[in-house]
């Protein structure tokens, strides 16, 4: 049996793209077990969609959808599949956490929800013998207009998931500049995280469980990607990398015995390891990490469930520097009801903190996650109902609702000060230099546009432009708010 699988095209983007990791292990998974796979990422090649069809002729077509973004495009794609007769499912985080959304908006014969690697492999099977697909667990589907959800479906050990076959896609397009590596990817070596944060769908998607992928596999991705691909950096997108020391030493180990020469990043929490560990780390190649700091206010670090050691965050940004591994610390302001008191301790954290890039999101209120539920429940925020709607609810990166007590200005000031601020960033990152983050930007920006092609290069460059505007202004144009919150000052 024949499977297209397709990651939607999200449009303008400010971040680098990253490979459809989650595609690519389903993919493998389903290839690896007799049947005829292709997957097509629109977010680098936006090919027309009929004349794919018409080629490749699939049996069945898997689109992924982790946000909201990509719908306008996931809507073509389930279109013109229908229209040929060719059933149509949607799966990732998007879908399978709004599944009476999805299914409501008439575009897809079924939700795979959840982990999608033994859903499709049993949907595949189930086709090339005819069967139906009500006894599968992990879908969701009309029947006589009544929502029909079948049993949630185990986690499976990822000991028995593969090893991804990046002959699926071209490594190439994904490759990005940053910290200093000239040929960066992602990839990932664990799923799920055992935290609660109230702002994060990691609750309800992976369950708060965190699964650890075996280091072999890990790394023979890796070396396939240097050998071939001359990859020279990676970055595990891991929502929390470890969560015991014994699987930090063992990688590291692996790492040593491989020869494998190459810099990577990961994201852990406050407080996890100390010196030793770092230091583990550092040897093996280890050049950033990412820590999820949140909020200042010891308010609303109760109300989110962060649950940090605010004690324990001067002492690992100290020793990270000493050693020479560049921090990243991540704060999120516009909180629901959040006060401009509440804000000015984030603001005070952010100028506390030794981090060497501070990047700042806007809160959006996400499918699945606590905080979601509560602003729906008490009436301050309206959940969009439609396909346009939902399209234009674009996480972190834009304010797209205020539910704070903080003006939307002075958010937009805030965050566009500490964007500017990374990326002015005069020679901070660790073993960088001058300007180096800014650079990489640039050089990231350009060449996800011009994956796109010359009438879209033109498109997202003015994007581009008005994004840099927008930041430039809002980081330059409020001396009242900068005053208002000490945006400029420093604390020994």
């Amino acid at each position: 049996m024949k499977v297209l699988f397709i990651n939607p095209s999200v449009g303008y983007y400010t971040r680098a793209l990253s490979n459809p990791l989650g595609l690519l292990s389903i993919a493998t998974h389903v290839k690896n077990n007799g049947h005829e796979v292709k997957l097509e990422d629109r977010c680098v090649h936006k090919s027309n969609i009929n004349k794919l069809l018409d080629s490749y002729k699939p049996d069945i077509i898997g689109v992924s959808l982790m946000s909201s973004r990509g719908l306008i495009d996931a809507e073509k794609i389930s279109k013109a599949a229908r229209a040929k007769g060719i059933p149509v499912v949607w799966g990732g985080q998007m879908p399978s956490l709004q599944m009476e959304q999805v299914l409501s908006l008439d575009l897809v014969d079924y939700i795979s929800y959840g982990e999608g690697e033994e859903t499709w492999l049993e949907m595949m099977n189930a086709l090339q013998k005819g069967e139906s697909f009500a006894n599968i667990q992990g879908l969701a589907y009309k029947e006589n207009g009544k929502i029909v959800v079948t049993p949630c479906r185990k986690f499976a050990d990822l000991r028995d998931m593969p090893v991804s076959d990046y002959t699926l896609i071209d490594p190439s397009k994904y490759m990005q500049t940053y910290l200093g590596c000239k040929k960066m990817m992602y990839i990932y070596s664990a799923k799920g995280c055992p935290c609660r944060c109230a702002f994060c769908s990691n609750m309800n998607f992976h369950k708060s469980t965190y699964r650890k992928r075996p280091n072999e596999y890990v790394l023979e991705e890796i070396r396939y990607l240097i050998e071939n691909h001359g990859a020279d950096g990676f970055f595990f997108s891991d929502e929390l990398w470890v969560v015991k020391k014994s699987d930090l030493v063992d990688f590291c180990e692996k790492v040593h015995e491989s020869g494998l020469k190459f810099q990577w990043g990961i994201e852990l929490r406050i407080g996890m390891f100390g010196e030793e560990e770092y230091q583990m780390l550092y040897d093996a190649g280890c050049r950033w990490i990412f820590f999820g700091i949140e909020t200042g206010s010891e308010e609303m670090q109760k109300i989110v469930h962060k649950n940090i050691d605010y004690s324990k965050i001067a002492p690992t940004f100290e020793i990270l520097n000493k050693i020479g591994i560049t921090t990243i610390g991540s704060f999120i302001i516009g909180f629901p009801n959040e006060t401009v008191d509440q804000l000015r301790d984030t603001v005070k954290l952010l100028n506390t903190v030794k981090a060497n890039l501070t990047p700042v999101f806007h809160f959006t209120p996400i499918p699945g996650t606590e905080l979601y539920d509560q602003v729906v429940a008490n009436g301050t925020y309206k959940a969009p109902k439609t396909l346009k709607a939902m399209s234009k609810v674009v996480a972190t990166e834009s304010l797209g609702v205020n539910l704070s007590a903080v003006p939307s200005v002075d958010l937009r000031v805030i965050r566009s000060w500490y964007l500017w601020k990374s990326f002015s960033n005069k020679g901070a990152l660790q073993e960088h230099g001058a300007f180096e983050f800014a650079k990489e930007t640039i050089l990231n920006g350009l060449h996800s546009i011009s994956l796109k092609g010359p009438i879209n290069f033109f498109i997202d460059g003015f994007k581009a432009l008005y994004e840099f505007l927008y930041i430039f202004w809002f980081s330059h144009a409020y001396p009242k708010i900068i005053k208002k919150y000490d945006l400029d000052k420093t604390y020994d």
